[in-house]
């Protein structure tokens, strides 16, 4: 297998990896689990929700899930339509759509996500509500 195909392969089974972490990521919102969702986040991560919220780190975003759960919150899932390993095979990009499978909410969503120690985690991400 020559060097181009041999990169090729490796990034396939790290997008692939990318893509069963954004589906157990979902199953845990299904079910609630706040622990499920943040075992994907590292500790600084960044994020801007859909009205334009902004939270910064693990700690404040555990408490955000932790109330919107407790409230009986609309699930809602993520679903990739792209991503990309950068070439050090450290950081990739993630987007897709993101929708309410309760509510009529729905919208676009961009992911940063950073290997750590062979483990893909969430550094930041972006939605924008469309609806």
């Amino acid at each position: 297998m020559n060097s181009l195909n041999n990169t090729s392969f490796f990034k396939r089974q790290e997008e692939e990896a990318i893509r069963l972490s954004r589906m157990d990521s979902n199953m845990a919102i299904s079910n609630q689990d706040v622990a499920g969702v943040a075992k994907y986040w590292m500790e600084d991560i960044v994020v801007i929700s859909g009205e334009g919220g902004q939270y910064s780190g693990k700690a404040k975003l555990l408490k955000v899930w932790k109330d919107m759960f407790s409230k009986k919150s609309p699930s809602f899932e993520r679903l990739p339509s792209a991503i990309v390993i950068g070439d050090s095979g450290i950081l990739a990009w993630e987007s897709g759509s993101w929708s309410y499978k309760t509510e009529p909410f729905r919208g676009n969503y961009s992911a940063m996500w950073r290997k750590i120690n062979g483990v893909w985690m969430t550094q930041s991400e972006l939605f924008v509500s469309l609806d």
